[in-house]
């Protein structure tokens, strides 16, 4: 047993006595600690027998299976310039993250100046919400226990490959009363609001247009009728364009059950209905009519029925597959967003729409900032320190900033060029990708929208961005008593006919 015991003793010196020497140079003098990079338990991860956890064990891994090992002249500096370059890129994804969060946690949906009038809008809000909720439920034997529920068996839509909140129980489409999705207004009425004639004397451009389209759609929900569209007419020139682009045979019956409206190739077809507003047959003048009118809803009804038309818009974008109704080729509503970052999906930016509205913008916006309480200046001019007060609490300086505008005041572009903290990420698309589509889709699917509440294209913009589940739409600010810009009126108050009037 004594015996045993010195033979142990002795291996061990002997273990001793070899380790130091081949740690030991021939000159007496240590390893240096970069020749210590390659130890026992660095191999054993490089060869897989122990897994990777740190960003810098994945990067050896990974300089290893390229055959580059320690004694390579070129480690050393490989290693570090990966560890750097993974450092940056786990910065950037950490800002991201943090940028999110605070975009999550800032929107301003039902703000009003008027607390009371807030809190009436939010209850309201819940209460449908919740009613909804069980309705839905009760269609599919779900039980619901006052909880969020997937609203829709699909998930959330995406659009040009960005998330929306389509689908999801945050989605403002549970605005609208589930009772009357299943049937189509005018279902027993043989009165008909037919859209006809043809532009280019429309009242209005492309913003008000659309305005004119949702309001037709709702006179026909608020007065249950029926709504009809001649196949060659302004609404559908206009929309076919970038929405709903005939595909196949049945592009029709789709349309017809998308939007509960009957397509008449002729005005011939519609003999036998009770016409109304027969006696006016000036595309303008009817146009007009259309955008004049004003729902007599409640709100929070009113947004639900509008948020469920802009929705079917969307579901049925152009892609730049198929045709107008005329036969002419549709253009692709992504085209902006592929233009400025190609592929990239999550890539966040802000959008900023400047119109001066031919010079009228003075006036209209007067108009909005006495029932909003917005700056009656500020949206037409998009000064610098307007922009960065949105954008800079937000973190948003950090990333792209697209102008869209009508061109009508250059000195708008010159003050934000001239912007030391604005000018490094400002964006404008390029010309040849440039259009009224894709200009919408492209500030629709920012992550932060700034726009004049004054122009019925970004009031489009606003509303659609309400409707696919997003908030900061920055319409309404104006300065406190302290001098800070703040907001003054919610997303919602682009709905609101008391702020916005024809133009909700």
């Amino acid at each position: 047993m004594q015996r045993r015991a010195h033979k142990a003793v002795a291996a061990a010196a002997v273990v001793f006595l070899v380790v130091n020497a081949l740690l030991l140079l021939p000159d007496g003098h240590f390893l240096s600690p970069s020749s210590i990079e390659y130890d026992a338990s660095e191999y054993s991860r490089r060869l897989g027998s122990v897994r990777a956890h740190s960003p810098r064990e994945r990067v050896i891994n990974e300089l290893f299976k390229q055959g580059i090992r320690p004694d390579n002249p070129n480690y050393r500096i490989l290693l570090n310039a990966r560890l750097e370059r993974l450092q940056k890129r786990n910065k950037k994804a950490v800002s991201q993250r943090q940028t999110m969060r605070t975009l999550r946690n800032t929107k301003n949906i039902w703000y009003r100046r008027s607390k009371a009038q807030q809190a009436e809008l939010e209850e309201k809000h819940a209460q449908l919400r919740q009613l909804n909720l069980n309705n839905h439920a009760q269609q599919r034997g779900l039980n619901v226990n006052n909880s969020d529920l997937d609203v829709e068996n699909q998930g959330p839509l995406s659009i040009c490959g960005r998330p929306t909140m389509m689908g999801t129980p945050s989605d403002l489409a549970l605005l609208k009363n589930y009772e009357e999705s299943s049937t189509c207004p005018g279902s027993n009425s043989n009165k008909l609001l037919l859209l006809r004639g043809q532009g280019p004397k429309l009242y209005g451009r492309t913003g008000n247009n659309l305005v004119e389209l949702l309001h037709a759609l709702q006179y026909a929900r608020d007065n249950d009728v029926q709504l009809g569209i001649i196949s060659n007419s302004w609404a559908f020139e206009m929309l076919s364009k970038m929405f709903m682009s005939v595909k196949n045979d049945d592009w029709g019956v789709q349309f017809e059950k998308a939007f509960c409206v009957k397509i008449f190739d002729s005005e011939d077809e519609v003999q036998g209905y009770d016409l109304l507003f027969p006696d006016v047959t000036d595309t303008e003048e009817f146009t007009k009519q259309l955008f004049m009118y004003q729902s007599g809803l409640h709100l929070v009804d009113y947004i639900g029925h509008q948020v469920q038309y802009i929705q079917t818009l969307f579901r049925n974008y152009n892609t730049g597959e198929g045709t107008t109704e005329s036969g002419e080729p549709v253009l692709d509503m992504c085209s902006g967003i592929k233009a400025l970052f190609g592929n990239e999906k999550n890539v966040i930016y802000s959008v900023i729409h400047q119109r001066s509205l031919e010079g009228a913008g003075s006036t209209l916006l007067g108009r909005v900032s006495k029932f909003s309480g917005c700056d009656p200046e500020a949206a037409l001019h998009m000064a610098p320190d307007y922009v960065k007060s949105i954008l800079e609490p937000l973190g948003l300086l950090d990333y792209p900033i697209v102008l869209i505008t009508d061109g009508q005041d250059f000195s708008v572009l010159q003050r934000l060029l001239n912007d030391p903290d604005i000018a490094p990420k400002l964006r404008l698309v390029p010309e040849d990708a440039t259009w009224i589509g894709g200009d919408i889709t492209l500030a629709v699917m920012a992550n932060v929208f700034i726009g004049n509440p004054a122009s019925t294209f970004t009031g489009f913009i606003a509303k659609s961005r309400l409707a696919l589940g997003f908030g900061q739409s920055y319409l309404f600010r104006a300065k406190n008593e302290n001098g800070q810009w703040e907001d003054t009126c919610g997303d919602t108050c682009i709905f609101d006919k008391r702020i916005m009037a024809a133009m909700s």
